[in-house]
């Protein structure tokens, strides 16, 4: 199968040669460019939007002030002038009630005098006259004083402006105040000389008076025209500052947007060049993983990426020959020991004390039997049959420990499997094996090469649980990942004892607590050679929704003859091992138990009877 390699060649772009760190801060930094360009205009028309504030604040809102104020004290100055012309007039009045006799000077004063009432109305108009005057004049000062702030204040602002548009607005406003300035100086003296002439004719006043409204109305007429042109320049300023702030405005949006479509296409672009490699490699890497190793990547750019592409392909050639070992040695080694030796895991591969479950099988009499296969059938059917075999223990999570011609020894610990489903996961590999025996019976003709007389096979198997040490052994040039102890040479035994009670398959105490699925018959109480400690043997019978109504009365038939049997009660066992007999006919443990029952009647019961069976062979 053709493995297709990535294609590729190094960019001569220096933007793709870039390292990834600079093309971020690159598009960083022109985004932070832009960014700052709009910045800056937004601050100008800020600064701007301050100044027309400042204008407003400090010339124009103060100067309205100062026109009102002078409009409401030019008012005041009026009405007092017109409550002297008032009290003037009542003087006028008062004087001329006397000169109603046709009498001389000395005649009114002397009129006068002789009446004390007049005299003091006279002099209490006069001292009336007198105050209100001190008041016009105050109300005149008051005016001048306005008049010469707000000159003040618009020849300051004129002063501290930057810009020639506000030093002509506010240049503008000069000449109006000076102007109501002037007007002011002439509408008070026309007031002074009306109120100080007492004995002109009343034409001569009447000229006055109207005189006097003329440049009263002058006046209004100026302060009129300062407040529209102050109006006029606030509004002008108030559009300017919202002018400008609209402009700040639209440029933070343009500039906004800009930066953001500008970031988009920058990033697009770096991401691209990211995103397109790292695709290969991840897909390249799923590859990988899948145990394609004929891949190889050609590096696009001298960036992070490409330095990691040609990581990649260093690590895929060291995968490459990793694998290689591991295929080699994975045929005469687990695949998952071989693993944890190249890793060095040492959970794998150090001696350590665990929870095993020993699997030991045998074909009977296989010795014999392949004296009828030549060598290369011979060689064909125990490759098939180990192959067979070992698949069911593998897919299982077991451990093929070692092949002896045509015997099997594998193990289920940690780290392989999970604690606590060692014995289920052995008991259901020994009983798929002995299924798949019909299947590889059948294959003999094909691999033998013999269409008579052939052989029946029959595959016996021990299982026992318990611990055992599990690692490493051997010398320091060659060693063996194997297991050790009682529980493994527990396992043995029960294989070879299958012979004696015409089993396939026998498990320990331990096993046949720990499985689960498995419904087991009880066997016997043995001692196997070798051991000090007697263990319960068992066969399965079936596995649990497999189990019949004759299963189970099997199965408590055998417990309770077995419990006869091991109390001495002779008679009982006897008597319960006949019967299992004469329902199954064929059942080889109760004949075995009904020759050790004859045994012991002819011979007698073995010395120090405790119900356990001692096997002295192998």
């Amino acid at each position: 199968m053709e493995h297709p390699v990535s294609q590729g060649f190094l960019s001569d772009n220096r933007f793709d040669n870039m390292r990834i760190a600079w093309k971020i801060f690159g598009t960083s930094l022109i985004v932070f460019a832009v960014m700052t360009a709009a910045a800056a205009f937004s601050i100008y028309k800020i600064f701007e939007i301050n100044k027309e504030l400042h204008l407003i604040s400090s010339v124009f809102s103060p100067l309205r002030n100062e026109i009102a104020q002078i409009e409401v004290v030019a008012l005041q100055e009026e009405l007092e002038l017109e409550r002297v012309e008032k009290l003037e007039a009542e003087l006028r009045a008062d004087r001329l009630e006397s000169l109603s006799y046709g009498k001389t000077d000395e005649e009114i004063d002397a009129a006068v005098q002789a009446s004390p009432a007049l005299v003091a109305r006279i002099q209490h108009l006069e001292e009336r006259l007198e105050s209100d005057l001190k008041i016009f004049e105050e109300h005149a000062r008051k005016v001048d004083t306005l008049l010469k702030s707000a000159e003040a204040r618009v020849k300051a602002a004129q002063d501290q402006s930057s810009t020639l548009q506000d030093k002509l607005e506010l240049a503008a406003l000069l000449p109006t105040l000076v102007g109501i300035e002037s007007q002011h100086s002439n509408f008070h003296s026309h007031a002074l000389n009306l109120a100080g002439s007492t004995d002109i004719s009343p034409a001569t006043r009447e000229k006055l008076e109207e005189q006097l409204e003329s440049e009263e109305q002058k006046l209004t007429d100026r302060l009129d025209q300062l407040r529209t042109h102050v109006s006029a320049f606030t509004d002008q300023s108030i559009a300017t500052a919202a002018l400008h702030e609209q402009q700040a405005l639209y440029a933070s949006i343009a500039a906004t947007t800009a930066a953001g479509i500008l970031a988009l296409i920058l990033s697009s672009l770096v991401i691209a060049g990211i995103l397109r490699p790292m695709r290969a490699l991840s897909s390249s890497a799923r590859r990988v993983e899948q145990g394609d190793f004929e891949i190889t990547l050609q590096p696009r750019s001298r960036d992070e990426i490409g330095s990691l592409t040609i990581s990649f392909n260093k690590m895929v050639d060291g995968l490459k020959s990793t694998q290689k070992i591991k295929d080699t040695f994975g045929q005469y080694l687990d695949p998952r020991v071989v693993s944890g030796l190249i890793a060095d895991h040492s959970d794998a591969t150090a001696g350590e004390k665990k929870v095993v479950s020993a699997y030991f099988s045998d074909l009977a009499d296989f010795t014999t039997i392949s004296e009828q296969f030549t060598p290369g059938g011979l060689v064909r059917v125990l490759n098939r049959y180990l192959d067979l075999m070992s698949s069911q223990i593998t897919d299982r999570h077991g451990v093929i420990d070692k092949y002896i011609g045509d015997a099997i020894m594998a193990f289920w610990a940690q780290p392989f499997c999970e604690d606590g489903n060692q014995a289920t996961l052995a008991v259901e590999s020994a009983l798929s094996n002995i299924e798949l025996m019909r299947q590889f019976q059948e294959e003999l003709p094909e691999l033998t090469g013999l269409q008579k007389n052939l052989p029946r096979l029959q595959q016996r198997i021990g299982i026992a649980t318990g611990e055992a040490v599990i690692g490493s052994i051997g010398s320091e040039k060659t060693k063996n990942y194997t297991v050790m102890g009682d529980t493994v040479n527990l396992g043995a035994r029960l294989e070879g004892a299958n012979k004696i009670y015409g089993t396939q398959l026998l498990v320990c105490q331990r096993t046949r607590d720990t499985a689960t699925g498995v419904e087991f018959r009880a066997i016997d109480k043995i001692q196997v050679k070798g051991k000090t400690q007697a263990t319960s043997v068992y066969t399965p019978l079936a596995r649990a929704p497999e189990m019949t109504e004759d299963l189970r009365i099997l199965q408590a038939s055998s417990e309770n003859a077995l419990h006869a049997f091991s109390e001495a009660d002779w008679d009982s066992a006897r008597k319960m091992f006949t019967e299992i007999l004469a329902i199954f006919p064929e059942d080889q443990i109760a004949k075995v138990f009904l020759n050790r029952l004859q045994l012991i009647a002819r011979e007698g019961v073995p010395e120090g009877w405790d119900g356990v069976w001692h096997l002295n062979s192998k």
